[in-house]
């Protein structure tokens, strides 16, 4: 085969044609279209697009999908998963080819992106667009190459991110035709209230009655667990989606998101004595004997197909009473791993996986590494050797919830995806790339505003909790020391200072602009809670918090809830307010602490400020001070306390 390589353009004129499958599918499609965008930026020439069949131009092709070529050819493997692909170039005597083609759409998109970022030198560093980084040259030409690619695990799966930032970087979609992907909360779908609620015996037995969802929104009691009629009802229920979605690899049999588990006679039996797990009570006995009757009968007659179930909350612990479970049941175990800040926590988790990898005939990991911090929570290293440590134990997928913050976890979120693919690869190669190309004459001052993110989220002695700070400003802020704020302030500003080129003062900026939010959420904090009646200068410090929350107010408007590349669930509606107004409610109590003595002042500095104001009407809020004597109460059991 000849070595010589094959043009596509030359002196900013395109050479070739992109030659695309008639059923390429959506991943493809948008593929195709930054194929076409990059180079065209890249070179200043638009490659023409035809789909197979059609009228060709004369010179190089670029295959993409399965073209009659590629199928008549053999080119692609018959054992390649859907999110495999390979990429090679053919050289015929008169027509030169660049194949790009998986099993699918989705394999055939990650092809096409391996060769924009691995060949041609693109980089997608973060979602928003100042960060596409696209090389210029005239002239495209690929040297002779042959890659059959399969990432390191069946499935690798972001929810809560940009999709096409995923896309980019070879995340795959979500779809349920993954090997071995479906999951998700469930079981209120599959014993639903308004078909079953004259069936009390279906669901939950708790506190001496039986407790009938009142919603179907995945947040009520478990069904009956043990209840025959429950089993038969649900393997019915997963037959029938098999016969009508052939496509499916897997269905979800997930608990609703609710500790609220059976406890009639017969599934306190299996439970009972099982030990707790990092303070919650197990119910993992009740759970898997469920899922154990209901796989065996499906494996009868849909042996090739697989149900998803979580080891979570309070199913977390393998059962007591089944040694290895049916082999159509894939386990999702979820584990926080930005809490292996402690040793003791980390050791913890691993030992379970490798227990779950014995009793799991499939094992996936469903991970956290976004949970709605507006602190930084940055952690690159743990990510280093966690990825690689979890197909030593058989873990076949990898779930995460990422929703992204992206000021302070761009890089390791970058890093992820790039471990997800090559568990090999090495990280500290990455990273130098990423800040390299992301920030050129800046990069070491921009890496060292990241290092300091990471050692305050590292270096400081606490025990690990499972969903640490989750809508809590105060275990995120107590978290983040006064010192660490004002380094990494410090740091991003003299990074600023160090960037020469527009663009890199951009991305930079960009990066502040994240973090300002946090420093002045901080800074607020601390204001308030230094606040103490009888200070010469207490109304001046005072104003101050206001003017604090009100730069920050500005700040979480325009550089976090405007940026749609920013996790919605946590950045955006209900939930973002909801954590703001609980953080207003905290300063507020403080400042009424301090005037308590003071009512005129109180109500004149009310009147003056509207901010001040809105400040102290959180704090009256009877759901905030129910929310902040629950949440004191939390953090005195948990000495989260500074």
């Amino acid at each position: 085969m000849t070595t010589d390589a094959i043009t596509l353009v030359q002196d900013g004129r395109s050479r070739a044609t992109i030659i695309v499958a008639k059923d390429a599918g959506p991943n493809a499609t948008a593929a195709v279209g930054d194929l076409v965008r990059v180079i065209a930026a890249m070179s200043g020439a638009a490659l023409p697009v035809v789909e197979d069949g059609n009228a060709r131009l004369a010179g190089p092709q670029i295959h993409v999908g399965q073209t009659a070529f590629v199928k008549e050819a053999g080119l692609v493997p018959a054992d390649l998963p859907m999110n495999g692909y390979r990429i090679a170039t053919v050289h015929a005597p008169a027509v030169p080819r660049l194949v790009i083609a998986g099993a699918g759409s989705l394999g055939t998109s990650h092809g096409v992106y391996d060769f924009l970022t691995n060949v041609l030198g693109v980089m997608w560093g973060m979602a928003d667009p100042l960060f596409e980084d696209i090389p210029q040259r005239r002239t495209v030409a690929v040297s002779w190459l042959d890659r059959t690619e399969r990432p390191a695990f069946g499935f690798r799966v972001f929810s809560g991110n940009d999709p096409t930032w995923v896309r980019r970087n070879r995340i795959d979609d979500g779809s349920r035709s993954l090997p071995y992907y479906g999951h998700g909360h469930n079981l209120f779908n599959v014993i639903p209230p308004e078909k079953y609620g004259d069936h009390p015996e279906y669901f939950a037995f708790i506190d001496g009655k039986r407790r009938v969802p009142e919603r179907r929104d995945g947040s009520g009691p478990q069904p009956c667990l043990t209840n025959p009629d429950v089993i038969r009802i649900t393997i019915e229920t997963v037959r029938q989606f098999f016969d009508e979605n052939p496509q499916y690899s897997t269905f979800s049999l997930c608990p609703n998101d609710s500790d609220k588990f059976c406890q009639c006679p017969s599934c306190l039996a299996l439970d009972e004595g099982m030990e707790r797990y990092r303070g919650r009570r197990m119910t993992s006995d009740s759970y898997f004997y469920y899922i154990d009757a209901v796989a065996k009968e499906l494996l009868k007659t849909h042996p090739n197909r697989y149900v998803g179930v979580y080891a979570y909350w309070t199913t977390e612990l393998p059962p007591r009473r089944i040694t290895r479970l049916p082999p159509n049941v894939v386990v999702y175990l979820t584990q926080d791993s930005s809490q292996y800040h402690d040793p003791a926590y980390e050791r913890r988790d691993h030992e379970l996986l490798e227990t779950w990898s014995k009793v799991a005939h499939h094992l996936a990991v469903y991970d956290y590494y976004g949970l709605g911090w507006f602190t930084p929570r940055y952690y690159p290293s743990i990510i280093s050797r966690t990825l690689p440590y979890l197909p030593t134990v058989s873990v076949k997928g990898f779930y995460c919830e990422t929703y992204s913050y992206w000021a302070h976890t761009g890089p390791h979120l970058y890093l992820s995806t790039r471990l997800l693919w090559n568990t090999q690869a090495d990280p500290k190669a990455v990273l130098d790339e990423w800040f390299a190309r992301m920030f050129g004459e800046a990069a070491s001052e921009v890496r060292a505003y990241y290092e300091s993110l990471e050692r305050s989220w590292l270096t400081r002695a606490r025990v690990g909790h499972w969903f640490q700070g989750l809508d809590c400003p105060w275990q995120q802020l107590m978290q983040w020391t006064g010192d660490a704020r004002e380094e990494t302030w410090k740091l991003i500003n003299a990074a600023y200072a160090a960037a020469k080129t527009p663009i890199v003062r951009k991305r930079i900026n960009y990066v502040r602009n994240g973090n300002r939010l946090a420093y002045l959420l901080s800074l607020a904090y601390d204001e308030a809670h230094a606040l103490k009646p009888g200070l010469g200068d207490l109304e001046e410090r005072i104003r101050r918090i206001g003017a604090a929350v009100n730069e920050a107010m500005a700040a979480f408007h325009t550089s976090i809830e405007n940026d749609l590349t920013y996790g919605a669930a946590y950045y955006r509606g209900s939930r973002a307010d909801n954590y703001l107004r609980k953080w207003k409610g905290d300063l507020g109590e403080c400042i009424e602490s301090a005037l308590a003595d003071q009512p005129r002042v109180k109500a004149r500095l009310s009147a003056e400020d509207s901010t001040l104001a809105d400040i102290l009407a959180a704090a009256a809020d009877p759901k905030i001070r129910e929310y902040w004597v629950r949440e004191r109460r939390r953090m005195e059991e948990l000495k989260l306390y500074r």
